[in-house]
């Protein structure tokens, strides 16, 4: 079903896009050189400090691919959960936010809207960010299974999915756009740190918020990532749906003479 042009939904999905696109190019840029820097790192680390050459593994294409990866979950579910500070706390903040609840569009495509429109974004940039990668470490390291790294992607997909979930809840609860990313970035950086020192054998299976990275180097049974894949859809769609019903819930804003 195809949505007119003249709909307020069409109108909020453009005016999302719109400002929210320029973002795609500097971050697929950042995430390239990021992945280069990366890799580059780990092979010439054991020339420039040579007492830890005995130390480290011999690099394969599987390890450079899997430490960028790993440092990707940690450094983009930040940035995810930091620009959906102002899906709702900046539009209450600017003072559009009535501007919005007036319009004809149902609460769950208001928030729906704004979710989606970051989170492809930022999903778009990491793509491009990680083929370069790939494309680098193929050069350089070795070829990487590419089936393991779009399976990677794909779980990826999923934890920044509950991590922008998480951001989007916030930026509802929070009454400024500062204390949303504060807020919401500091429960992510908890959840990765957590998740990224939980690595015991009796768990791993169940560590969902690192499984994009530990398939890269480990066996998992197909049964072991549905579970978690379906577990994380599980999470983030309960704070989306808790973020639908608090801003339904909200009291209708009134708009602020400036």
């Amino acid at each position: 079903m195809s949505i007119s042009k003249t709909n307020p939904v069409y109108a909020l999905i453009k005016k999302e896009w719109i400002y929210n696109r320029g973002r795609i190019l500097p971050l697929s840029i950042g995430l390239a050189i990021f992945g280069v820097l990366t890799i580059g790192m780990l092979m010439i680390l054991p020339d420039i400090i040579p007492m830890i050459e005995g130390l480290m593994p011999e690099l394969t294409p599987e390890m450079a691919i899997q430490s960028y990866m790993s440092n990707v979950n940690s450094i983009v579910s930040i940035l995810a959960v930091i620009l959906c500070a102002d899906a709702i706390a900046g539009e209450r903040e600017k003072n559009t936010l009535v501007l919005i609840r007036t319009k004809p569009i149902p609460v769950y495509s208001i928030i729906l809207t704004k979710l989606f429109a970051r989170y492809f974004i930022i999903l778009i940039g990491t793509i491009i960010g990680t083929l370069f990668a790939y494309l680098f470490t193929s050069l350089l390291v070795g070829p990487v299974e590419i089936g393991s790294l779009l399976l990677s992607l794909a779980i990826y997909a999923l934890i920044l999915f509950v991590y922008m979930s998480i951001g989007i809840l916030i930026s509802t609860i929070a009454k400024s756009q500062i204390s949303a990313g504060v807020i919401s970035a500091g429960i992510v950086l908890v959840i990765s740190l957590v998740t990224s020192f939980l690595a015991f054998d009796s768990i791993i299976n169940y560590n969902a918020f690192q499984l994009s990275t530990n398939l890269l180097l480990r066996d998992f049974t197909p049964l072991v990532i549905a579970l978690n894949c379906v577990a994380l859809f599980i999470i983030g769609s309960v704070f989306i749906t808790i973020t639908i019903i608090l801003f339904e819930s909200e009291k209708e804003p009134v708009r602020k003479n400036i």
